[in-house]
């Protein structure tokens, strides 16, 4: 089966000039001005199976959307191949052609034009398309009149209307209120379970998690990594905090002397960095312990269990200058994210660190349904910067003497019909 979407040694480069002239005189006697090339894309080959779901991901200025627009055709590469099996729509920039002084309905019939649909089409559509954007009172009056919302909903509206094989999408899942972006998201999934082949460009991990079979790591134009999702949100975290760090120690500080003497620790040398665990290695955390509640160390648990969570801290820099937030949170195998917390969102005090210490996270009641799960842990300070991050420091089971229940969750709750108990878990 031929590749949904194939990318053969592209690059892309734009003309960016340094130093433009600002008047006619100075044009003619200098000419447009010094110019360099800038490579949006440099020599980038990759392949999409067809039905498959694929995150872009990079900072921001990576090359992600300049590559949505070459496979879109709205952009040429300067060098490579790009083949394309299949019909393409895009959900780039929403609402492209839209005429303010138009009414919601005549642009409609305008933007869907322009995305292909034919008359009879649009004419069959327009009614599931204004069902979908929620603007029934408002459809008749003049865009210009529309929030910013509400023109991009009635603009994803028109988009996801269009017929494809291949649908890319960049950054528009958060368009509308809390309501409309969970029909859009549900919407995406059901073009995912009917085989349409889709690329998103998203900087949500959860959209990596929940939508991704495939993801591909962009920086500068260049792919870096490209893999299963999860391996690849944890090198884009990796890097990202690599680059935090970089920024937060470029920032000047009151006394660099004593800041750069203060630096100067030998750091543990049984510290390896990789895809799980970073940090600058000011506070590291080690010997984690999953207990019971009479304190013994275990690996298996029952649902409904109380455990904890221990493990010490140890101090590479004066602990009088750390602000530490300890957090934790753990996940189910396949890498979806159960539940996490730290001390800063729930505005726990601050704590005065020792050269050495322990830290414990009682959990009164493990609420999780059979399955194997992964423990992250983290200390970072107050402004950010990652001291000590491990993604897969150890793992559990839990088990359960029930049956029936499926997800990752118990929730307690009690039946009735007609007044009368039938039963429940509480």
């Amino acid at each position: 089966m031929k590749p949904a979407v194939q990318i053969e040694n592209i690059s892309k480069t734009f003309k960016v000039f340094k130093d433009r002239p600002r008047t006619l005189k100075e044009t003619i006697m200098r000419g447009f001005g010094e110019r360099e090339e800038f490579y949006a894309l440099r020599d980038v080959s990759f392949e999409i199976k067809k039905g498959s779901t694929v995150g872009l991901i990079g900072p921001n200025g990576s090359g992600k959307s300049t590559l949505l627009k070459i496979i879109n055709r709205t952009l040429f590469p300067n060098t490579g191949n790009v083949k394309i099996n299949g019909k393409v729509a895009s959900l780039i920039e929403l609402g492209a052609g839209f005429h303010p002084d138009l009414t919601g309905r005549e642009n409609i019939y305008t933007n869907a034009t322009v995305l292909g649909l034919s008359k009879r089409e649009i004419i069959e559509r327009t009614p599931s398309i204004i069902q979908f954007s929620e603007l029934e009172n408002f459809i008749d009056a003049p865009v210009r009149t529309y929030s910013s919302g509400m023109y991009a909903r009635l603009a994803f509206s028109v988009a996801i209307n269009v017929d494809c094989d291949i649908l890319l999408v960049d950054e528009i899942l958060s368009v509308g209120d809390m309501n409309f972006q969970a029909k859009c998201n549900n919407h995406i999934r059901k073009l995912k379970d009917a085989g349409t082949t889709i690329i998103i460009v998203s900087h949500s991990m959860g959209v990596l998690d929940q939508l991704c079979d495939y993801a591909l790591f962009f920086n500068k134009g260049e792919l870096l990594h490209q893999g299963e999702p999860r391996t690849i949100q944890l090198r884009y975290m990796e890097f990202m905090a690599r680059q935090q760090e970089m920024i937060i120690e470029s920032q000047p500080h009151e006394n660099p002397e004593k800041e750069h003497k203060n630096a100067q620790v030998e750091l543990p040398h049984e510290y390896t960095p990789g895809s799980t665990r970073w940090g600058n290695q000011h506070v590291i955390l080690q010997n984690i312990k999953v207990q019971d509640s009479k304190g013994v160390d275990r690996r298996t648990f029952y649902c409904g269990e109380k455990i904890s969570l221990t493990y010490e801290y140890m101090c590479h820099k004066n602990p009088k200058k750390i602000n530490p937030v300890f957090g934790f949170a753990i996940r189910s195998k396949e890498g979806w994210l159960v539940y996490g917390t730290n001390t800063l969102i729930n505005k726990l005090p601050t704590v005065s660190l020792k050269k050495m210490g322990t830290v414990e996270w009682a959990l009164t009641e493990l609420s999780l349904l059979p399955g194997d799960y992964i423990v992250q842990i983290a200390v970072i300070d107050q402004d950010g910067r990652i001291y000590d991050f491990q993604n897969e420091i150890t793992e559990f089971r839990v088990l359960s003497e029930t049956v029936g229940e499926v997800g990752t969750s118990r929730i307690g709750y009690e039946m009735k019909v007609d007044g009368n108990i039938l039963g429940g878990n509480i």
